[in-house]
């Protein structure tokens, strides 16, 4: 079992997509590559639109969020057909949702029919019931570590994973960029190599080669690409963990130290240290520190609660100091509090979250029916914008 995970900030791109709006049938009526076989805090009565309206309305809790559309797709080996019915698939996404902080919000499940293997996307609002955020912090390994758990729970297929794939029986682009995930991953794993001038170089023996992206009009490197015969491939595309920023990374744990100083690295650059005279070091100070620039220290353990430090290249260490060897009368310290820009305070409409056509807001209706579940204040609330009896509606989508 494994997740892709999507965010963006149109609730119709996204429902009409996983409802496979552009194969409908001549009269309208859903086609049979998908049902839906699961929701909650969405009104599925009045069909798409409805269902579109819902998260719209949601939406308005947070006006302020940009990417509020969250979309994840699970996707089943082949092998686990027979184990993936719509109750084990709905079990197995609403444990996903919950162990990654995915709760308390409106969401529709959607199964597709269209491939030989089991899948189904969920479409969450990121504002819960509550307007707050949901977090997308570490994404990217929560996810990693949920699937794995969930497929061992269930005693799901587990991939053998990219390096042990067959590449003799691929064909066509899957088949280079196996080549080179096989070549990236010999050279991501080979402890001797620490510049990038190595890992290039070990690349090229292999008949692979690197590209780097460019930040425009800067020297700035943004990504990479790696080629092999005339294809080229984004490093996302070949693992996630060969992004310019996990490369380096990754290259600077290797690099061996220098014979003469445990303070520097071989290539003569300050190795980071996160405390110093007993003082833990800001993500600042640690910069400026492997950059050669004095940092100020303050709550030291000794006789001097502040002190500057600089590295001394001559001794190969780092110095303190009872005044800024840069320039003691002017003193600039990296951990020195600025004075920040003022904060304006929203608008009375941005608090009260939004309007439709005039009239009752939202947060207003919500305030003065607190005894409703946020869901059934939700639906009643639409109806009275539209015009609607809100206890007539019946009906719904196909299940």
């Amino acid at each position: 079992m494994m997740a892709k995970l999507r965010k963006g900030s149109n609730f119709r791109g996204c429902v009409n997509y996983v409802t496979r709006a552009k194969k409908d049938n001549p009269d309208g009526s859903p086609c049979d590559e998908w049902r839906l076989i699961d929701a909650e805090g969405v009104a599925t009565y009045g069909g798409r639109e409805e269902i579109i309206a819902s998260f719209e309305d949601n939406q308005a809790l947070n006006p302020k969020l940009k990417n509020v559309v969250g979309h994840f797709s699970l996707n089943f080996h082949a092998n686990d057909k027979d184990k993936i019915n719509d109750r084990v698939m709905v079990e197995i996404a609403r444990k996903y949702m919950e162990r990654m902080g995915i709760i308390d919000t409106p969401f529709i499940i959607v199964r597709h029919l269209d491939k030989d293997y089991p899948h189904c996307h969920l479409v969450f609002s990121r504002v819960d019931n509550h307007g707050e955020t949901i977090s997308d912090k570490n994404d990217f390994n929560r996810n990693r570590k949920v699937c794995l758990d969930l497929t061992k729970e269930y005693g799901l297929h587990i991939s053998e994973g990219k390096a042990q794939t067959k590449v003799n029986k691929l064909r066509g682009n899957e088949k280079t960029r196996y080549e080179i995930f096989n070549a990236v991953n010999d050279a991501w794993n080979d402890k001797s190599i620490y510049t990038f001038e190595q890992f290039e170089n070990r690349l090229k023996a292999a008949g692979v080669g690197v590209e780097f992206k460019y930040r425009r009009g800067t020297n700035q490197v943004q990504g990479l690409w790696f080629t092999r015969k005339g294809k080229k491939f984004p490093a996302s595309k070949i693992d996630r963990k060969f992004s310019f920023a996990n490369l380096s990374k990754h290259l600077s744990k290797n690099t061996p130290l220098h014979p003469k100083s445990e303070f520097m690295f071989i290539d003569s650059t300050i190795r980071p240290v996160n405390k110093l005279l007993g003082v833990r070091l800001t993500a600042q100070q640690v910069n400026d520190y492997v950059s050669g620039k004095t940092i100020r220290l303050d709550g030291c353990t000794g006789n001097h609660p502040t002190v500057f430090v600089k590295f001394d290249r001559t001794a190969m260490r780092p110095c303190s100091y009872l005044s800024n060897p840069d320039n003691p009368k002017q003193a600039t310290p990296s951990n020195s509090v600025s004075s920040g820009h003022s904060v304006q305070p929203s608008s009375p409409q941005e608090e009260q979250g939004f309007s439709s056509g005039g009239g009752i807001t939202w947060p207003e209706y919500r305030a003065a029916h607190m005894d409703l579940p946020v869901q059934e204040a939700l639906r009643r609330f639409r109806a009275i914008k539209r015009g609607q009896n809100p206890n007539t509606m019946t009906g719904g989508m196909h299940m």
